[in-house]
Protein backbone atom coordinates (compact mmCIF):
# COMPACT_ATOMS: atom_id res chain seq x y z
CA UNK A 1 0.00 0.00 0.00
CA UNK A 2 2.66 2.10 0.55
CA UNK A 3 4.54 1.82 -2.42
CA UNK A 4 1.07 2.49 -4.04
CA UNK A 5 0.62 5.92 -2.01
CA UNK A 6 4.30 6.88 -2.93
CA UNK A 7 3.19 6.11 -6.81
CA UNK A 8 0.37 8.16 -6.12
CA UNK A 9 2.12 10.86 -5.07
CA UNK A 10 4.91 11.22 -7.97
CA UNK A 11 2.11 11.14 -10.84
CA UNK A 12 0.72 13.47 -8.94
CA UNK A 13 3.21 16.18 -8.10
CA UNK A 14 4.12 15.41 -12.39
CA UNK A 15 0.94 16.31 -13.42
CA UNK A 16 0.56 18.85 -11.53
CA UNK A 17 3.89 20.55 -12.84
CA UNK A 18 2.72 19.68 -16.27
CA UNK A 19 -0.92 21.72 -15.87
CA UNK A 20 1.54 24.82 -14.74
CA UNK A 21 4.39 24.82 -16.85
CA UNK A 22 1.89 23.90 -20.08
CA UNK A 23 -1.44 25.06 -19.11
CA UNK A 24 -0.46 28.67 -18.49
CA UNK A 25 -1.80 31.55 -20.91
CA UNK A 26 0.28 32.24 -23.76
CA UNK A 27 2.71 34.78 -23.45
CA UNK A 28 1.24 37.90 -25.34
CA UNK A 29 3.17 39.20 -28.64
CA UNK A 30 3.97 42.62 -28.92
CA UNK A 31 3.26 43.99 -32.23
CA UNK A 32 6.60 46.47 -33.59
CA UNK A 33 5.58 49.57 -34.99
CA UNK A 34 3.60 52.95 -34.05
CA UNK A 35 -0.55 52.31 -33.79
CA UNK A 36 -1.17 55.20 -31.81
CA UNK A 37 -2.86 58.84 -33.10
CA UNK A 38 -1.93 60.62 -36.41
CA UNK A 39 -2.39 63.96 -37.86
CA UNK A 40 -4.67 64.61 -41.10
CA UNK A 41 -2.95 65.79 -44.48
CA UNK A 42 -3.31 69.33 -43.68
CA UNK A 43 -2.30 69.26 -40.26
CA UNK A 44 1.33 67.40 -42.04
CA UNK A 45 1.48 69.55 -45.07
CA UNK A 46 0.85 72.68 -42.40
CA UNK A 47 4.32 71.24 -40.41
CA UNK A 48 6.40 70.53 -43.23
CA UNK A 49 5.75 73.92 -44.75
CA UNK A 50 6.42 75.59 -41.69
CA UNK A 51 9.90 74.22 -42.08
CA UNK A 52 10.83 74.48 -45.17
CA UNK A 53 9.46 77.83 -45.73
CA UNK A 54 12.16 79.01 -44.08
CA UNK A 55 14.45 77.47 -46.41
CA UNK A 56 14.36 79.77 -49.86
CA UNK A 57 18.32 79.12 -50.49
CA UNK A 58 20.85 76.60 -49.27
CA UNK A 59 24.65 76.81 -48.92
CA UNK A 60 25.95 73.31 -48.34
CA UNK A 61 29.95 72.01 -48.52
CA UNK A 62 30.67 68.34 -47.73
CA UNK A 63 32.26 64.95 -49.50
CA UNK A 64 30.50 62.73 -52.21
CA UNK A 65 31.40 59.56 -54.32
CA UNK A 66 29.80 58.74 -57.22
CA UNK A 67 29.66 55.55 -59.84
CA UNK A 68 28.66 56.99 -63.25
CA UNK A 69 27.08 54.68 -65.74
CA UNK A 70 27.17 55.65 -69.25
CA UNK A 71 24.36 54.66 -71.86
CA UNK A 72 27.08 52.12 -73.52
CA UNK A 73 27.83 51.03 -69.77
CA UNK A 74 30.81 52.37 -68.86
CA UNK A 75 31.39 52.64 -65.64
CA UNK A 76 33.42 55.80 -63.90
CA UNK A 77 33.48 56.25 -60.21
CA UNK A 78 34.33 59.97 -58.72
CA UNK A 79 34.57 61.71 -55.21
CA UNK A 80 35.75 64.57 -53.66
CA UNK A 81 34.66 67.34 -52.13
CA UNK A 82 31.22 68.90 -52.53
CA UNK A 83 29.42 72.44 -52.71
CA UNK A 84 25.59 72.63 -53.39
CA UNK A 85 23.79 75.62 -54.05
CA UNK A 86 19.95 75.83 -54.50
CA UNK A 87 17.57 78.78 -54.96
CA UNK A 88 14.41 78.35 -54.84
CA UNK A 89 12.31 76.85 -56.71
CA UNK A 90 14.04 75.75 -59.56
CA UNK A 91 17.73 76.38 -59.75
CA UNK A 92 20.77 74.22 -58.81
CA UNK A 93 24.12 73.68 -58.58
CA UNK A 94 26.25 70.98 -57.30
CA UNK A 95 30.46 71.58 -57.66
CA UNK A 96 32.86 68.36 -57.00
CA UNK A 97 36.77 69.31 -56.70
CA UNK A 98 40.10 67.71 -56.03
CA UNK A 99 43.05 69.52 -54.54
CA UNK A 100 44.98 68.75 -57.53
CA UNK A 101 42.56 67.85 -60.41
CA UNK A 102 40.35 71.05 -59.73
CA UNK A 103 36.86 70.53 -60.50
CA UNK A 104 35.81 67.18 -61.72
CA UNK A 105 32.25 67.05 -61.57
CA UNK A 106 28.87 69.27 -62.00
CA UNK A 107 25.60 68.84 -61.72
CA UNK A 108 23.18 72.09 -62.86
CA UNK A 109 19.69 73.22 -63.21
CA UNK A 110 18.03 76.52 -64.33
CA UNK A 111 14.34 77.42 -64.99
CA UNK A 112 15.21 76.69 -68.78
CA UNK A 113 18.22 73.70 -68.82
CA UNK A 114 19.65 70.98 -67.21
CA UNK A 115 23.24 69.88 -67.30
CA UNK A 116 25.75 67.07 -66.16
CA UNK A 117 29.61 67.37 -66.33
CA UNK A 118 32.38 64.71 -65.61
CA UNK A 119 36.25 64.98 -65.89
CA UNK A 120 38.84 63.73 -66.75
CA UNK A 121 37.75 59.96 -67.68
CA UNK A 122 34.87 60.97 -69.69
CA UNK A 123 34.98 64.32 -70.38
CA UNK A 124 31.63 64.89 -71.37
CA UNK A 125 28.53 67.52 -70.56
CA UNK A 126 25.08 66.05 -71.11
CA UNK A 127 22.72 68.72 -71.19
CA UNK A 128 18.74 69.21 -72.23
CA UNK A 129 16.15 71.79 -71.87
CA UNK A 130 12.91 71.09 -69.54
CA UNK A 131 10.73 72.63 -72.51
CA UNK A 132 11.72 69.43 -74.49
CA UNK A 133 11.78 66.84 -71.25
CA UNK A 134 9.21 64.49 -72.88
CA UNK A 135 11.80 64.21 -76.12
CA UNK A 136 14.65 63.04 -73.59
CA UNK A 137 16.02 59.83 -73.79
CA UNK A 138 16.70 59.07 -69.81
CA UNK A 139 19.50 56.46 -70.51
CA UNK A 140 21.81 59.26 -72.27
CA UNK A 141 22.13 61.43 -69.11
CA UNK A 142 23.35 59.45 -65.88
CA UNK A 143 22.20 61.39 -63.27
CA UNK A 144 19.61 64.15 -64.08
CA UNK A 145 20.21 67.48 -61.61
CA UNK A 146 16.85 68.34 -61.30
CA UNK A 147 15.72 65.02 -59.66
CA UNK A 148 18.57 65.65 -57.65
CA UNK A 149 17.18 69.09 -56.61
CA UNK A 150 13.96 67.33 -55.46
CA UNK A 151 15.72 64.67 -53.05
CA UNK A 152 16.92 67.55 -50.90
CA UNK A 153 13.38 67.66 -50.02
CA UNK A 154 13.37 71.43 -48.62
CA UNK A 155 10.34 72.19 -51.23
CA UNK A 156 7.14 73.76 -50.17
CA UNK A 157 4.27 71.81 -50.52
CA UNK A 158 0.58 73.54 -52.26
CA UNK A 159 -2.00 73.50 -49.28
CA UNK A 160 -4.37 73.31 -52.04
CA UNK A 161 -4.72 69.58 -51.87
CA UNK A 162 -6.96 69.75 -54.68
CA UNK A 163 -4.65 71.07 -57.15
CA UNK A 164 -2.10 68.27 -59.47
CA UNK A 165 0.03 66.80 -58.84
CA UNK A 166 -2.02 66.18 -55.43
CA UNK A 167 -0.63 64.86 -52.37
CA UNK A 168 -2.35 61.44 -51.52
CA UNK A 169 -1.42 60.16 -47.50
CA UNK A 170 -1.62 57.10 -45.93
CA UNK A 171 0.36 55.99 -42.48
CA UNK A 172 2.74 52.83 -42.70
CA UNK A 173 2.41 51.99 -38.92
CA UNK A 174 5.59 49.72 -39.66
CA UNK A 175 7.75 52.25 -40.40
CA UNK A 176 6.46 54.94 -38.37
CA UNK A 177 5.67 57.62 -41.42
CA UNK A 178 3.63 59.33 -43.05
CA UNK A 179 3.96 58.33 -46.50
CA UNK A 180 2.88 61.43 -49.47
CA UNK A 181 2.57 59.94 -53.30
CA UNK A 182 1.77 62.86 -55.38
CA UNK A 183 -0.58 62.19 -58.50
CA UNK A 184 -0.70 63.82 -61.89
CA UNK A 185 -3.69 63.11 -64.38
CA UNK A 186 -2.48 61.70 -67.38
CA UNK A 187 -4.21 61.15 -71.10
CA UNK A 188 -5.96 58.37 -70.13
CA UNK A 189 -4.83 57.82 -66.45
CA UNK A 190 -3.94 58.79 -62.97
CA UNK A 191 -0.22 58.74 -62.78
CA UNK A 192 2.17 58.66 -59.34
CA UNK A 193 5.27 61.38 -59.82
CA UNK A 194 6.56 60.90 -56.72
CA UNK A 195 6.40 59.40 -53.02
CA UNK A 196 8.14 60.98 -50.34
CA UNK A 197 7.98 59.23 -46.54
CA UNK A 198 8.23 61.32 -43.19
CA UNK A 199 8.86 60.83 -39.86
CA UNK A 200 6.06 61.10 -37.40
CA UNK A 201 7.14 62.62 -34.88
CA UNK A 202 9.56 65.05 -36.85
CA UNK A 203 7.93 65.18 -39.90
CA UNK A 204 11.50 65.24 -41.81
CA UNK A 205 11.76 63.34 -44.75
CA UNK A 206 13.50 59.88 -44.72
CA UNK A 207 13.17 58.19 -48.19
CA UNK A 208 12.24 59.77 -51.90
CA UNK A 209 11.12 57.89 -54.60
CA UNK A 210 10.70 59.11 -57.82
CA UNK A 211 8.29 57.95 -60.64
CA UNK A 212 8.09 57.24 -64.58
CA UNK A 213 4.73 57.28 -66.00
CA UNK A 214 4.91 53.94 -65.96
CA UNK A 215 5.45 53.82 -61.80
CA UNK A 216 9.15 52.94 -62.31
CA UNK A 217 10.88 54.19 -59.79
CA UNK A 218 13.83 56.43 -61.69
CA UNK A 219 15.56 57.56 -58.48
CA UNK A 220 15.43 56.36 -55.00
CA UNK A 221 17.01 58.33 -52.13
CA UNK A 222 17.53 57.14 -48.49
CA UNK A 223 17.86 60.70 -46.65
CA UNK A 224 19.18 60.71 -42.51
CA UNK A 225 21.38 62.92 -40.18
CA UNK A 226 19.09 65.83 -40.04
CA UNK A 227 20.29 69.14 -38.60
CA UNK A 228 19.52 72.49 -37.97
CA UNK A 229 20.33 75.31 -41.00
CA UNK A 230 22.38 78.00 -40.10
CA UNK A 231 20.00 81.02 -40.94
CA UNK A 232 21.12 83.52 -38.84
CA UNK A 233 21.89 84.45 -34.81
CA UNK A 234 18.46 85.65 -34.52
CA UNK A 235 16.71 82.25 -34.76
CA UNK A 236 15.54 80.05 -32.05
CA UNK A 237 13.68 77.02 -33.79
CA UNK A 238 16.01 77.23 -37.00
CA UNK A 239 14.86 75.02 -39.98
CA UNK A 240 16.68 71.63 -40.26
CA UNK A 241 17.23 69.42 -43.54
CA UNK A 242 18.62 66.14 -44.22
CA UNK A 243 22.70 66.17 -44.22
CA UNK A 244 23.02 62.25 -45.68
CA UNK A 245 22.18 61.50 -48.90
CA UNK A 246 22.72 57.70 -50.80
CA UNK A 247 20.98 57.82 -54.12
CA UNK A 248 20.19 54.76 -56.69
CA UNK A 249 18.91 55.61 -60.66
CA UNK A 250 17.64 52.20 -61.52
CA UNK A 251 17.38 53.01 -65.02
CA UNK A 252 21.65 53.43 -65.32
CA UNK A 253 22.70 52.09 -62.42
CA UNK A 254 24.23 55.13 -61.05
CA UNK A 255 24.92 55.59 -57.43
CA UNK A 256 25.81 59.17 -55.60
CA UNK A 257 26.48 59.61 -51.71
CA UNK A 258 26.41 62.77 -50.29
CA UNK A 259 27.49 64.04 -47.00
CA UNK A 260 27.17 67.51 -45.64
CA UNK A 261 29.01 68.77 -43.03
CA UNK A 262 28.21 72.39 -43.21
CA UNK A 263 24.55 74.28 -44.41
CA UNK A 264 23.34 77.43 -43.79
CA UNK A 265 21.49 79.47 -46.87
CA UNK A 266 24.42 81.76 -48.12
CA UNK A 267 28.12 81.93 -47.68
CA UNK A 268 28.86 85.91 -48.60
CA UNK A 269 25.68 86.42 -51.09
CA UNK A 270 25.47 83.13 -52.32
CA UNK A 271 23.43 81.80 -53.85
CA UNK A 272 21.79 84.81 -55.40
CA UNK A 273 20.33 85.81 -58.36
CA UNK A 274 22.75 84.96 -61.52
CA UNK A 275 24.86 82.83 -59.70
CA UNK A 276 23.57 79.07 -61.51
CA UNK A 277 24.16 79.86 -64.92
CA UNK A 278 24.62 77.06 -67.74
CA UNK A 279 28.10 77.03 -68.93
CA UNK A 280 26.93 76.41 -72.66
CA UNK A 281 30.04 76.50 -74.93
CA UNK A 282 32.53 77.31 -71.54
CA UNK A 283 32.22 74.10 -70.15
CA UNK A 284 35.74 72.82 -71.19
CA UNK A 285 35.12 69.55 -72.25
CA UNK A 286 35.48 67.52 -75.60
CA UNK A 287 32.01 65.79 -75.66
CA UNK A 288 28.62 67.56 -75.65
CA UNK A 289 25.82 65.28 -75.87
CA UNK A 290 21.94 67.03 -76.19
CA UNK A 291 19.37 64.83 -74.81
CA UNK A 292 15.93 65.65 -75.91
CA UNK A 293 16.85 65.95 -79.50
CA UNK A 294 17.26 62.74 -82.00
CA UNK A 295 20.40 63.41 -83.91
CA UNK A 296 21.90 63.13 -80.06
CA UNK A 297 20.45 59.46 -80.13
Amino acid sequence: MRRLDAVWIAFSFLFGSICVGGCRAPREQRIAGYFGPTEPLAQVVAKINSNNSLIPTVWAKGYFEATIVDDKNRRQFVNGDAIILHRKPSEFRMVGRKDVAGQIFELGATAERYWMIVRPEADTMWWGEFAHLAHADPRLIPIRPDLLMQVLAVGQIDPDLLKTPAPVMRFNNDADAYMLVWVDRGADRYIAQREVWYDRQTMQPRLVLLFDSDGRIVLRAYLSRHQPVDIGPVAANPPTMATQFDLLFPGTGSKLSLTLNEVKLTSNGVPKEGTIRFPGENAGVSNVIRVDEPAAR
